[in-house]
């Protein structure tokens, strides 16, 4: 009876359903939450001599996912509530919405997460040998995922032992005539067909999932064998690793060696091996990698708290990405960071909200074949400017680039870091696409790049997204801005837009 007073029904039904929600939380989520974290103590974890044990971890999966169930119904109920219309309420449900979509957030990734590691380091099925392509990506020459794939290689994986094989550069690896995979049309309209013939162009599109299909198909087309998914990590997840692991000595040739710790590899990796190094880059980037994974593997006095700090902080900076070749654990993988999927309209609504999350999308290719990126400072700023009542928003984005270069430093760099100078491109400048996603279902009604304020070079729809393409020319010193106007669809939830970019070098 109380629902349906005059003009306050939707005011009691709110706070009806918010008590029943906590009450759902507390009673049936919670103590299946607790039991799951004293099976898994993560001081437990050990990585030494090459294996990983995570004691707990398969009688902690099932309660975890249960309670993730639980969480969600909850989450998918609060988020449902409208027809408030007391102030005092109001004000009260909005933040209790937002906390309670962190909520089921956190307990999606950890239940995705206890399901996915038995399986991928073959502790489910410990006579079965798995096999992973380790893409190792170099910032320098931006991808819309971080950098191209410098230098790859395998890690095999049976019953939680690791083994990491010899990586080779990408001209070793050669390339291919024509796409080893079929293209999609808006894939080769944006990204042309470098896209599957060239292992280091494998991520020009910022799907990591189909990077991670067209990469396993080239491996097995030039090399044999089954690749059961994919890894991409970049000098800054290096970095972070070995903050932890400890300090490595790398052979550089010429009876050079040199040390990668955790305050120094990014940059020699992305800048300075090529002034050190000039003759044998795409050799020594391989050499770090390896030498790298081989410390976390080897390493036990590493503090396993502290590395699983560093691996999630990787994974949100989109440092690493993961792809898995097998239909079950991809679709676990599938809206997470570490997954580092599209968010299509096909994705579903999203925690409870009856569109998918709204993403915005700023990514960066190089156009020169250079490693001037390392030069490239860049930002993206944010602003929420409305929300409507059907749920869309309206969103002021400002994209900021920057050549940190100075022209008294041009003559000095080697022309590897240059690139190519062909089509007119010009010495010590960075030239790069700059491409902004617009999210599932929304729209980019205004669009001013640089100081003319020009439109953008092409609007493309990619896997039902609208895409808009820009080609950047920096010289040195000289700054960029591109201003946006997006809209996110109807239905999104108030607050949890959020901005995907391509990963920063430092």
């Amino acid at each position: 009876m109380a629902g349906k007073l005059p003009g306050y029904g939707g005011d009691v039904e709110a706070i009806r359903t918010s008590v029943d929600v906590l009450h759902q939380v507390a009673d049936d989520a919670l103590p299946l939450i607790i039991d799951a974290v004293s099976d898994v103590d993560v001081s437990r974890i050990t990585i030494a001599d090459g294996s990983v044990s995570v004691p707990g971890i398969r009688q902690a999966a099932p309660k975890l996912a249960k309670a993730n169930g639980i969480i969600a119904d909850a989450n998918g109920k609060l988020q449902s509530i409208d027809g408030v219309t007391l102030g005092a309420l109001q004000r009260q449900l909005k933040p209790a919405q937002e906390k309670f979509v962190t909520l089921a957030e956190t307990s999606d990734t950890l239940s995705r997460g206890v399901q996915l590691l038995p399986s991928m380091l073959g502790l489910d099925d410990p006579n079965t040998t798995r096999t992973y392509l380790v893409l190792a990506q170099n910032n320098a020459e931006v991808r819309t995922t971080g950098g191209i794939a410098g230098a790859f290689g395998l890690v095999t994986v049976k019953g939680g032992k690791v083994e990491m094989h010899d990586f080779i550069s990408t001209s070793e690896f050669g390339s291919f005539d024509q796409p080893v995979v079929p293209l999609q049309p808006d894939e080769h309209d944006i990204f042309g067909d470098g896209l599957g013939e060239f292992m280091q162009d494998t991520n020009f599109t910022p799907d990591f999932s189909r990077t991670g299909q067209i990469a396993k198909a080239m491996w097995e087309a030039k090399r044999g064998g089954t690749i059961d998914g994919v890894i991409s990590m970049d000098p800054v997840f290096l970095q972070r690793v070995l903050s932890v692991a400890g300090p490595v000595t790398v052979d550089g040739g010429n009876g050079m060696s040199v040390t990668l710790d955790g305050s120094n590899t990014a940059q020699f990796l992305l800048n300075e091996v090529y002034f050190a190094l000039p003759n044998n880059t795409d050799t020594f980037f391989g050499h770090a990698a390896k030498a790298s994974f081989d410390k976390i593997l080897h390493s036990s006095s590493a503090n396993p708290t502290e590395l699983v700090k560093q691996v999630i902080s990787s994974a949100k900076g989109g440092h690493l990405y993961v792809w898995s070749a097998r239909e079950d654990e991809q679709k676990l993988l599938d809206g997470t960071l570490v997954g580092g999927t599209l968010v299509t309209k096909e994705s579903g609504g999203y925690m409870g909200a009856k569109a998918p999350r709204q993403v915005i999308g700023v990514y960066y290719n190089d156009a020169m074949a250079s490693k001037m990126d390392w030069y490239l400072n860049r930002s993206v700023e944010d602003k929420l400017v409305q929300t409507y009542p059907n749920g869309r928003e309206r969103h002021e984005i400002t994209i900021r680039m920057k050549n940190t270069l100075s022209a008294g430093d041009v003559a000095g760099l080697p022309d590897y870091i240059i690139g190519n100078l062909e089509n007119g491109a010009v010495k010590g400048n960075i030239q790069f696409v700059n491409y902004l996603y617009v999210p599932a279902g929304g729209a980019v009604p205004e669009y001013a790049a640089g100081p003319n304020g020009d439109k953008g070079d092409d609007y493309a729809i990619h896997d039902g997204l609208t895409v808009v393409a820009k080609q950047v020319s920096l010289a040195p010193g000289e700054s960029y801005e591109i201003k946006a106007t997006v809209y996110t669809a109807p239905g999104s939830m108030n607050g949890r837009t959020v901005v995907r970019q391509t990963p920063l070098a430092r």
